[in-house]
């Protein structure tokens, strides 16, 4: 880590330095930017408890069992997975992060609540490590974006790619079970350009940026900008 932060510009440097010192998500979000881990997409750790009621209500009432086995993509510092056991009570609960910081923060949450019997985290940036069709609930809630297209460049290269993104996705894809839920939100690309959308059917999609005043843009397979309003992301369930 010292290293690392030796080859950044002074300025850059001293500014990371404070972010490490402040711990918190300061701190995780520097570690991502000093990292740079391969398959990284949203560097920023922000999260917060009690996100996504609506989506999780909806998947709640799509799913066919009330004791789901669930795969949150992106845990970040596992409010979310705390918040996926409110909705779950029974739930088996699995949490995914490509960040250290984030990952060693998540575990203690989830100790703290007394869960770790139920609740899982991995350090991992896909899903291929995760059992084939292992789940009935997958989620990737503001991964797959960077805050760095927010004012929607007319092309991303250079910060994210079409090619990782469905290459992410498709490994998300191989967990979920027949009949189970995929939900994708906030992501810079459309999941309906993805080879593996012909795998699924729509249950509540074109869902709208959380905060219109910032709409999420996004790009087509060719990492070029198109329109806002044909934004796919929602919940998908996988067809037999």
């Amino acid at each position: 880590m010292k290293r690392a932060l030796r080859r950044l510009p002074g300025w850059h440097s001293l500014s990371l330095a404070r972010q490490l010192v402040a711990g918190g998500e300061p701190r995780q979000n520097a570690v991502a930017r000093i990292l740079r881990p391969d398959n990284l997409f949203q560097p920023q750790g922000t999260t917060a408890y009690g996100r996504y009621a609506d989506e999780l209500a909806a998947a709640k009432d799509a799913l066919a069992t009330s004791t789901p086995d669930i795969l949150s993509f992106g845990c970040s510092s596992g409010e979310e997975l705390l918040t996926l056991r409110s909705h779950f009570p029974t739930a088996r609960i699995r949490g995914l992060d490509i960040n250290p910081v984030a990952v060693r923060a998540a575990r203690r949450r989830v100790h703290r609540a007394g869960e770790d019997a139920t609740i899982s985290v991995a350090r991992a940036g896909d899903a291929s490590g995760e059992p084939a069709e292992a789940y009935d609930l997958v989620l990737a809630l503001a991964v797959f974006r960077h805050a760095s297209l927010n004012d929607a460049p007319p092309r991303c290269d250079g910060v994210l790619d079409f090619a990782s993104f469905e290459a992410t996705v498709a490994s998300l894809s191989a967990c979920v079970r027949t009949g189970g839920i995929l939900v994708l939100r906030h992501a810079n690309f459309r999941f309906g350009d993805c080879a593996v959308a012909v795998d699924y059917e729509p249950v509540l999609v074109g869902l709208p940026s959380a905060n219109e005043s910032t709409v999420t843009p996004v790009y087509d397979r060719s990492n070029e900008l198109v329109d806002a309003a044909s934004r796919d992301d929602g919940l998908y369930r996988k067809r037999g």
